[in-house]
């Protein structure tokens, strides 16, 4: 092992209660009904500018996808700054990598603005050797092409990264490009928990789960 991709939501941190809701939310706020049913399993591959395009064309808000955007984003932006909290141990976990001298990418369909709180936050920006998101490569995370732009930036083999991911869609798309994977066990993604065990190589309900020991000795 010589290097890990972090992703954040669901993952370092406990906020997916939020996205899985967060369409609902901001339509309520609007005056207006969502489906029955909400719409996280249709917007979770998509980006938060495709949702925002998608709820403006598709209700009458009576706003622009951009607005709607910006609506969104300072909902998120004051949950990240005061009400999110990270997964448990995994604070730990991100010390003792930095210790091992282990480097490490944060890698987020979440907006690098929104990274930079927590990261401020909880000070270890200095863990993470860059912030990958997909406003800033525009590329999408359900797609190898992300994770391949990573290995790439790292200049290792893709047998010595491991990922450490909660979504299906994502774990899917790292595992096309031979990367290792831990997945973390996240409520949001409860519907395709087996087909996650079933990819990933290591699977843990939390990070107090994880012997990092493993990962160096893992075939």
């Amino acid at each position: 092992m010589e290097a890990a991709i972090f992703d954040l939501d669901g993952t370092i941190m406990d906020s997916m209660w939020l996205w899985s809701s967060l369409a609902d939310r901001f339509l309520l706020s609007m005056g207006i009904e969502p489906p029955a049913g909400g719409f996280f399993r249709r917007f979770r591959k998509m980006t938060l500018d495709e949702s925002c395009q998608y709820m403006q064309e598709n209700f009458d808000i009576g706003r622009d996808a951009s607005e709607i955007k910006r609506g969104i984003k300072e909902l998120i932006a004051v949950h990240y700054r005061e009400k999110f909290k990270p997964k448990p141990h995994v604070l730990e976990i991100l010390e003792e990598f930095r210790d091992r001298q282990i480097r490490m990418v944060l890698a987020t369909a979440s907006y690098e603005s929104m990274a930079n709180i927590v990261l401020e936050r909880y000070s270890i920006g200095d863990y993470f050797e860059f912030v990958q998101t997909v406003d800033n490569t525009g590329l999408k995370k359900s797609g190898p092409e992300f994770f391949q732009l990573i290995i790439d930036r790292l200049d290792i083999e893709p047998e010595s990264i491991w990922v450490f991911e909660d979504a299906l869609h994502c774990i899917e798309s790292a595992k096309r490009c031979n990367l290792n994977i831990v997945a973390i066990e996240d409520e949001s993604a409860s519907a395709d928990r087996e087909r996650i065990k079933e990819i990933a190589d290591i699977y843990i309900e939390d990070f107090s789960q994880l012997d990092i020991d493993e990962l160096f000795e893992y075939e």
